[in-house]
């Protein structure tokens, strides 16, 4: 790595020290290596998907007051994918055991996979990671524990006779050894990127600018494309959790995720037409989604702006706050630290919707069909006239006779023949 490990050190020294300490060791140093030069991609990916989820985890953070570097976790326990599943059956964002996730309220059978959901995954993982915290009073010791089980960490504990996690460490499981350094190096990656030359890979903005509502109804993803306008794997995508294609309506309602543009249409929708009607009985401009292809260019909805930073403006934080918008997103937008200091006249990008997509109650424009004529009743069907003469009637086939067939002699016979 082209880049001193004293210049590391005092960049990992800048991180949240109440959370843990940010060492630099073999492991670390390892991993880190690999996010910015073998693993270049990946890294771009999940800086992507960090614009997605971040928010949503920070927003949590805040409300159950823990400290707001918890979010990197996920990038080690699911490289920010809902879809992963450990060979152990854990499952979501924040890697759920189905037993655990239960255990927190959330809903895991055939239909309906909460692990999935952005927002209630993450409550419940935090809801878990806090009684680690709670049990311990040391981050690190809690993010072992969640890791392995308190087990694990309470054998650990024993065995080494401390409280250090970098003491107990070799007592741990082999994956919980490498568990705490490799947060750390996912940590300096989200942190210090912009410092590599490494910017997060595309993504479309329909999938960057979201938000949720609950639904108290029965209603398919079918729908929802119809009613937005989106393409269908892009609901899916925003909604991992609905396992059969619709959101079951059970007590307590359902979370629903939608770009930003389109929510004016979903709740116009869900305000007009009657919970305890069914789908089939009112009609949209498009009666099925491939018909519509839906939008294939989102991003034309939306703007990007541009700020500067003024005299009195010395974090992305304050920046972020004029103007409403995470600092995450702002952070990636702009290809900067969420830690670095500004400078007057910096600048700095983000995206907002310009155009809100209206619900379009209108039915398909298709003609009447035709009137039915009861005056004339249809003919019945009648053996057409070909046309044919008497010489067909006594035209003879004449049919070659058939080959005698010659039985080919046998064994013996060929050898009784050889004597004669």
């Amino acid at each position: 790595m082209a880049i001193s490990d004293s210049l590391v050190k005092a960049r990992l020294s800048l991180l949240d020290t109440a959370l843990m300490e940010h060492r630099l060791d073999d492991v670390v140093k390892r991993r880190i290596i690999n996010y910015l030069e073998h693993w270049p991609r990946t890294s771009r990916r999940l800086l992507a998907r960090a614009i997605r989820y971040f928010p949503v985890f920070e927003e949590q953070l805040r409300a159950a007051g823990m400290p707001l570097s918890l979010k990197y976790i996920t990038v080690q326990e699911s490289a920010l994918r809902p879809y992963a599943t450990s060979h152990a059956g854990a499952g979501g964002l924040w890697q759920l055991m189905p037993g655990t996730a239960r255990e927190h309220g959330l809903i895991v059978n055939e239909l309906l996979d909460e692990r999935l959901d952005a927002e209630l995954g993450c409550a419940a993982g935090l809801e878990y990671l806090k009684i680690q915290y709670e049990r311990y009073e040391d981050w690190a010791l809690a993010l072992a524990a969640y890791n392995c089980g308190p087990g694990n960490v309470n054998r650990a504990l024993r065995r080494s006779r401390s409280r250090d996690f970098w003491k107990i460490r070799r007592h741990l499981p082999r994956e919980t050894r490498n568990y705490v350094p490799n947060i750390i190096a996912a940590t300096y990656l989200m942190t210090f990127f912009h410092e590599h030359d490494i910017q997060a890979a595309s993504m479309e903005l329909d999938l960057q600018i979201t938000e949720a509502i609950t639904v108290y109804r029965t209603i398919s993803l079918h729908r929802v494309a119809q009613v937005t306008g989106l393409r269908p794997e892009v609901v899916i995508e925003l909604n991992p959790q609905y396992l059969k294609g619709y959101l079951p309506g059970m007590r307590g309602g359902h979370r629903l995720r939608l770009p930003s543009r389109v929510m004016p249409a979903m709740k116009e929708y869900l305000k007009t037409y009657a919970a305890d009607r069914p789908e089939s009985s009112f009609h949209l401009p498009w009666s099925s989604p491939l018909l519509d292809r839906g939008e294939l260019n989102g991003d034309r909805h939306y703007n990007q702006y541009s700020t500067v930073a003024g005299n009195a403006d010395t974090s992305l934080q304050q920046i972020a706050a004029i103007y409403g918008v995470p600092v995450d997103q702002l952070a990636i937008w702009s290809n900067r630290g969420v830690r670095d200091t500004l400078a007057e006249y910096d600048q700095l990008y983000f995206f907002r919707v310009d155009n809100f997509r209206p619900l379009d109650p209108r039915k398909r424009d298709t003609p009447p069909p035709a009137p039915i004529l009861n005056d004339h009743p249809p003919a019945p069907v009648s053996i057409p006239n070909r046309g044919f003469t008497d010489e067909f009637i006594h035209l003879q086939i004449s049919v070659p006779p058939a080959r005698a067939r010659v039985k080919k002699p046998g064994v013996w016979e060929r050898v009784r023949s050889w004597f004669q």
